[in-house]
């Protein structure tokens, strides 16, 4: 045996420093997926207070850094067609008896790791989308308000470690139960916004809309 191991020594040392440079490997791949998963911005939209038209939509900030949102796209789809509409200015909270928290009632703004904030009623959301949109008072009392079916919410914003806008999306249905609409989510998670020709087609929108 000792004779065999000085023969194949300069084998075994090979196959030991291939078998070190295999784990090390392994290792370093799973450092930088950690890494990659920890840096990379996640946004989650999502409601509460109930699923009628007056639940609450909240975006929460699951990134390690801070976001800035920049502005908030609303995606009617109604029989009539398709409607896009910035609400970023936010005039239908300004209007509101529950106001958001955020100083100058915009929907603009820093959002840090772990936070919460409040973007208003899906009701006020979509009454602010239409009235853009079409001209029409009110969602409910619209004739394209009776036609939308299903709508998408879309925040843009920037975080620190990329050089190009983020964005999260999720879709929502409306169906009514027993006379009243009600909000049902179509996709069960938010949509994180990761590709670069999604990013960049964000950025052309917004910069329209500057």
């Amino acid at each position: 045996m000792h004779e065999w191991l000085v023969s194949n020594a300069a084998l075994i040392s090979a196959c030991a420093s291939i078998g070190m440079l295999v784990i090390w490997s392994m290792y370093l791949h799973i450092f930088w997926r950690s890494h990659q998963r920890r840096r990379k911005p996640k946004l989650i939209i999502n409601w509460g207070e109930g699923r009628a038209l007056s639940a609450r939509c909240f975006i929460t900030n699951m990134s390690e850094g801070a976001v800035f949102i920049q502005s908030v796209v609303v995606d009617l789809e109604a029989s009539s067609g398709h409607y896009r509409t910035f609400i970023s200015d936010a005039e239908d909270l300004r209007n509101s008896a529950r106001p958001s928290d955020w100083k100058h009632m915009t929907r603009q703004g820093p959002l840090g790791p772990g936070k919460l904030i409040d973007m208003g009623s899906f009701e006020s959301i979509l009454d602010y989308a239409v009235r853009e949109a079409t001209g029409e008072r009110t969602f409910a009392g619209s004739t394209v308000g009776r036609a939308i079916h299903q709508f998408e919410i879309t925040i843009i914003g920037m975080y620190g470690s990329e050089d190009m806008m983020i964005g999260a999306s999720r879709r929502f249905a409306i169906e009514h139960v027993g006379g009243k609409a009600c909000l049902r989510s179509v996709t069960v998670e938010t949509h994180q916004i990761t590709s670069a020709r999604e990013r960049r087609r964000l950025a052309r929108e917004l910069a329209q809309q500057l």
